[in-house]
């Protein structure tokens, strides 16, 4: 049996009480379904952890939160961090029906070396990093590995079709819709036509910016005036 994850019922609302949490060493978060009653909780920081690994297998996992009668098995839906200091900030956990389809995305993790980039100076150019989904709970899956060893010039593509999908798991997106594919470098002429792009559009702003100065100078003589 999976490890039961334990979450504490949260019954205070507001940014005030999320920030009182965090800076107490808890990070809120909500637990939401199809037809299934919102419920909001908090976890330990150091038990987030004990959340992925606990989804790393299947994705799916088992949380009991305080004052309900029995565990229920849900996913991480997405885990929020503070674009500056990377510490987590809130937790959406989904709670799964094991006879109801999930509609959700996973990552797709890019694997290999590219001989077109290695030997081409090449750019992998990635039109997706997650999936699109719909799956019943016990077919889900983490994330789907795609190698890129195939992209060996700037004709060969990865689409759809190509992906190892697993029997039971299937995506909306057309079979030949494109994943990944490899661009060619820039020539030298590109990067100075680029660079002199650059330089223009900041000359631009830099006008702009004293125009402004030059206006917000005029309204304040006319309020010492």
């Amino acid at each position: 049996m999976s490890k039961i994850v334990e979450l504490k019922k949260r019954e205070e609302f507001g940014k005030q009480n999320a920030r009182k949490l965090r800076n107490s060493l808890f990070v809120p978060g909500v637990v939401y379904g199809d037809n299934i009653e919102t419920r909001h909780f908090c976890v330990e920081k150091r038990q987030i952890q004990n959340l992925k690994k606990a989804a790393e297998k299947t994705g799916l996992f088992d949380i009991q939160i305080e004052g309900e009668g029995s565990p229920v098995k849900a996913i991480i839906q997405k885990i929020q961090k503070d674009p500056v200091s990377g510490k987590y900030i809130h937790i959406d956990l989904y709670q799964v029906r094991m006879d109801r389809k999930l509609h959700t995305e996973i990552e797709i993790e890019f694997i290999g070396e590219s001989p077109a980039v290695e030997n081409l100076g090449g750019i992998l150019v990635k039109q997706y990093d997650k999936l699109p989904i719909e799956c019943l709970p016990a077919d889900f899956i983490h994330n789907i590995q795609v190698s890129i060893e195939g992209l060996a010039n700037f004709q060969d593509v990865i689409k759809v079709k190509d992906l190892n999908i697993p029997q039971g798991v299937q995506t909306h997106l057309d079979p030949e819709e494109i994943i990944a594919s490899i661009a060619e470098p820039r020539s030298e002429k590109e990067l100075e036509e680029l660079e002199g792009e650059v330089k223009a559009d900041v000359s631009g702003i830099e006008v702009e910016s004293e125009k402004k100065e030059e206006a917000l100078a005029g309204e304040a003589e006319e309020q010492k005036e």
